[in-house]
């Protein structure tokens, strides 16, 4: 790949602007072209043509990074950029389903639960979602999500256990020494 990139000409190379979430917007130069990976030896044929697309930054000492983009051949410049700068988005909703929605708190031991617990969860993300890009970023968040889904929660808990809630009322009437 390195022999490949440092064969390209600099005129080759195109600077390209993206973004991240809320970061700022980065540069860097881009260089891209056809390229048969040889990673399917075993069967003895060639894969598939993908793009492999080089990245250099802007800085005094450029490094280079390279990507595979499995996009087909009519694809756009930008569209390659954009496509192998998605692990980032991929990496924040992994995080925010784990922290914020408890996608890492199953403790079955079936597949089946796993799978429900899995499919509620993102089931759970995309509604928030939907509704955060329906009403803007600043009124559904997850923390305020998970806070009013805890108090529907725990209502529905002492409900359904009348006698526990009583018991919670008498604990709260005794004089505590604080």
């Amino acid at each position: 790949m390195h022999a490949l990139a440092s064969e390209a000409p600099p005129r080759a190379w195109r600077t390209v602007s993206w973004r991240n979430g809320p970061n700022r917007p980065w540069k860097a130069r881009f260089w891209a072209c056809r390229v048969a990976p040889a990673h399917d030896w075993r069967h003895r044929r060639l894969a598939p043509e993908v793009w492999l697309l080089c990245q250099r930054d802007l800085g005094p000492t450029p490094e280079t990074k390279y990507y595979l983009v499995n996009l087909p051949i009519t694809a756009s410049f930008k569209a390659l950029v954009h496509l192998a700068h998605q692990r980032w988005a991929i990496e924040q909703q992994y995080a925010e389903l784990k922290s914020e929605l408890g996608l890492d708190d199953f403790v079955g031991r079936s597949y089946p639960g796993w799978n429900r617990h899995v499919a509620l969860t993102a089931l759970a993300y995309a509604f928030l979602q939907v509704e955060r890009q329906r009403h803007g970023p600043s009124r559904l968040t997850f923390p305020r999500a998970r806070a009013v889904m805890t108090d529907v929660l725990t209502a529905y808990y002492f409900v359904t256990h009348q006698r526990k809630l009583k018991m919670l009322l008498k604990l709260a009437e005794l004089p505590l020494p604080i």
